[in-house]
Parts: C-alpha cells; structure tokens; sequence
C-alpha cells in the first residue's frame, strides 16, 4: 500500500510540475527578440519613456534596477519590500499602498499581474501607454477604472 501511495504521489508531483511549466511558458514571453539582440536595451526604453526620478514598479526588475539611471525600481512581488507592502498584496490593495508611496508608472507582462501573488487586483488602476517586448509600460493611476 505505501509503494502505491509513494507512486501516486510522484505522479502527482510530476504532473504538477508539467501544468506549473505550461503557464510560465504562455504567461511568460521567450524567443521574442533575436539572439544578437543587446539584453539590456530595455534599460535604455525605460529611461526614454519615463521621466527622471519616477518610480516605477516590475514584477521582476533587479537587473533593471541596477542599471538604470534617476529612476527608482521596486519590486512588485511582496518578497523584499516592506512587511506593510506585503499585508497590502495580501488583502488586495497593493496598488493604492504604491500609489500613496509614490509610485505612478509600472513596466510588467499584463497577464503576469493576473496571476499569483497579484490576483488581479492592479487591472483597475492600470492604464497603458507604451509596449516594449512583450511588456507595457502603464500609469498607476490614483483611482480604479472600475
């Protein structure tokens, strides 16, 4: 009985592991650029297309937040900002605790911040106006669409 259990659990897992893969792989946008392609132009985009001293919220911007220049990264996931930030991504109001510190631009794959830990909760408040690589530069604004 044990072995049987051991084999339904590692089926289990490995099927787990094979829909977690084809999510990333729909969600996520690969093969976009070709591969001579500077990896870090989009350093460059940003700084063009926000004003100096903006802070601007990523789903994953640490490379980004080291290179760019006058402007401010944070990232959006809850991991290594404040535990006030966190509380807010938990209960659904992330988007009115950035505002209210500042943040009005926020570069990310739309379809990531429908998913965990985002929920969703970002769409009312989104509004785009620049695409770059399969991502959108979009204002945070101040109330929610809808």
């Amino acid at each position: 009985m044990r072995q049987v259990l051991e084999i339904a659990v590692l089926t289990l897992t490995v099927y787990s592991a094979y829909q977690f893969n084809r999510i990333v792989s729909i969600v996520m946008v690969h093969n976009y650029f070709p591969p001579d392609r500077p990896y870090m132009e989009v350093v460059e985009y940003i700084e063009n297309h926000t004003p100096p001293n903006s802070i601007i919220g990523m789903t994953g911007g640490g490379n980004v937040g080291y290179l760019i220049k006058d402007r401010t990264i944070v990232n959006m996931d809850g991991l290594i900002n404040s535990y006030e930030y966190y509380q807010a991504l938990k209960i659904g109001e992330a988007p009115i605790y950035l505002r209210e510190h500042g943040m009005e631009i926020v570069f990310a794959n739309p379809r990531l911040l429908e998913i965990p830990p985002y929920y969703g909760q970002f769409a009312p408040y989104l509004e785009r106006y620049s695409s770059y690589g399969g991502k959108d530069l979009l204002y945070l604004l101040p109330e929610p669409k809808y």
